[in-house]
């Protein structure tokens, strides 16, 4: 049914229950424990039980988020389908609890339910008695949605305020997760789990002592087996972590993050200095030794200078090369790394660490990866050919030879006409001849400086200055900066398989970070990206086949 007829009915003081719809319902909740799952269980019965009772109702299956907080809605994937399914004229209306579960934010609830009557669909909120069919509901809406939006601001506060207090007494927060202690359920101090200990002074000494990379201590432990405390394998990312802990000296350690935004959940990284640290054996008993963790963290941070970093650890490896983080293998989804050798190239992570029994993926030559991101660059997308010729084209009509000894010319003439004028006006008494000679001489000064550049004009050879102006415009665009400028602003991702029933060929599925139409009618739209071209390569003679 439409919802203009749906309004008629309500208006004539038809009860909605009496009028024939395909409902549908939306639950949710924030958590995923125990308490909140059985919340969830209830929702669903009563809602279900709530349609199917009602004979003038025809029921849709309804739709659920698990464990999802409600600020950020793209994150909703069963929310974001419901409102697909509403423009798709599924179900005539939608039964939700409340506003708290529809949307936390007091923009986005008045923008989802605007945008679900433009499809023709209504939504009933039962505790807060909210119709959006009725025409007072939007100011209704808006009030209970601030309050709700207020709400969550509120209990943002008292959270933060509670960490903040915990950290000042000195509590330690936080679970079982850190590899090397479990908590004391009824003293909160940790407790050291011998077994793992010994493993964490291992990895200390192989990076301090031995002085092995990162990535090398993290392919011993992986091909030795042992796993961490989740029955994981080991990455670069946890042993930093590990080795940059100072738990593990004994110190206890708070307010390294804050939340900025508790509608974003933004969380920001706070600088050393505004940490609460501070040694404390007693609660949190040592692993290695102060010395062992200063020298470790030593080596650390004259690692991060040397690249050119105070970041994270995961920033600092997504931005040391253009394309770090942005070449993945299509058969492990992990990303290429680089290599450096006689030639550099990419190699699919599951490779390097695992071998080739585990991917078979092929190397890609950074040169070659380079030349054709250029080749999109400058003849798919800017049309680089274009727009040499258009800043030719402005250097002829600005700065030809002629052009330009046309413009000198003009001012010379004008300048011989002021001087007569000078003397004339110095002839008849009007100039003294002080002033006569101070304007007389600032004449000449500008004709000798007009002379000085006609005469440079007339002996340049103007066609040797564009062909220099041609090649310095095409050294640019084909240049390595501009390219890595480039992938840094478009580039989204590249995607790395192998031509089925063809193993000497790759395919490459490059993406970019597009928001206009700006490229050929070949290219297609995906929902987050374009897909500018696809790519088969043979490897035998444009790239390295595995070893």
């Amino acid at each position: 049914m439409d919802l203009y007829t749906i309004r008629q009915q309500l208006s004539i003081g038809i009860p909605l229950t009496k009028i024939p719809l395909r409902v549908t319902d939306y639950s949710r909740v924030s958590t995923s424990n125990k308490q909140q799952q059985t919340s969830l269980k209830n929702q669903v019965e009563h809602f279900d039980n709530m349609i199917k009772d009602n004979p003038n109702w025809t029921y849709i299956p309804g739709y659920i988020d698990e464990g999802i907080t409600g600020t950020i809605d793209i994150k909703r994937d069963n929310f974001m389908q419901m409102i697909e399914d509403a423009k798709n004229d599924k179900f005539d209306l939608i039964i939700t609890k409340e506003i708290s579960r529809f949307s936390r934010n007091t923009l986005d609830s008045i923008k989802y339910t605007r945008m679900l009557l433009e499809y023709g669909v209504a939504v009933l909120f039962i505790n807060d008695n909210i119709n959006t069919a009725l025409p007072d509901s939007e100011l209704r809406l808006t009030i209970m949605a601030s309050m709700a939006q207020d709400e969550i601001r509120r209990l943002s506060e008292r959270v933060k305020f509670g960490m903040h207090a915990a950290i000042n007494r000195g509590t330690i927060l936080g679970n079982n997760m850190l590899y090397g202690y479990k908590k004391d359920k009824i003293t909160g101090k940790l407790v050291i789990i011998e077994e793992e200990a010994k493993l964490i002074k291992r990895i200390y000494h192989l990076y301090a002592i031995d002085d092995l990379s990162i990535n090398k201590i993290t392919n011993i432990l992986n091909s030795e087996g042992l796993r961490t405390s989740q029955n994981k394998k080991w990455t670069t990312t946890t042993i930093r972590r590990m080795l940059k802990n100072p738990k593990y000296k004994g110190f206890y350690c708070g307010k390294k993050t804050e939340i900025i935004d508790y509608m974003t959940k933004k969380v920001k990284y706070l600088p050393e200095k505004d940490w609460v640290l501070y040694e404390d054996i007693t609660k949190i008993p040592p692993i290695i030794t102060k010395e062992l963790w200063d020298r470790t963290n030593k080596r650390l941070e004259a690692r991060n200078i040397k690249f050119g970093s105070n970041q994270p650890t995961k920033e600092l490896y997504k931005n040391r090369y253009p394309l770090s983080a942005k070449i993945y293998c299509k058969e492990d989804n992990t990303i290429f790394r680089r290599r450096t050798s006689s030639t550099i190239t990419w190699s699919c992570s599951t490779y390097l660490t695992k071998g080739l029994k585990y991917c078979k993926t092929p190397h890609l030559k950074e040169n070659e990866i380079l030349t054709i991101l250029t080749n999109i660059f400058n003849n798919i997308i800017f049309k680089t050919e274009d727009i040499k010729k258009y800043l030719l084209k402005i250097y002829k009509l600005n700065f030809s030879s002629q052009e330009e000894l046309k413009k000198l010319s003009l001012e010379k003439e004008k300048l011989i006409k002021k001087k007569k004028k000078l003397l004339e006006l110095s002839l008849n008494n009007i100039l003294s001849n002080d002033e006569l000679q101070k304007e007389n001489n600032m004449c000449n000064k500008k004709l000798q400086t007009i002379e000085e550049k006609i005469n440079i004009l007339t002996k340049q050879d103007f066609t040797k200055t564009l062909q220099l102006l041609e090649k310095n415009i095409d050294n640019y665009f084909n240049s390595t900066y501009f390219t890595n400028k480039l992938i840094n602003l478009l580039l989204n991702k590249i995607v790395v398989s192998k031509k089925a029933n063809n193993r000497n060929n790759i395919i490459l599925d490059i993406y970019l970070n597009l928001t206009s139409n700006i490229l050929e009618k070949n290219t297609f739209k995906s929902k987050y990206r374009f897909l500018v071209n696809t790519y088969t390569i043979n490897i035998n003679s444009s790239f390295l086949s595995k070893d």
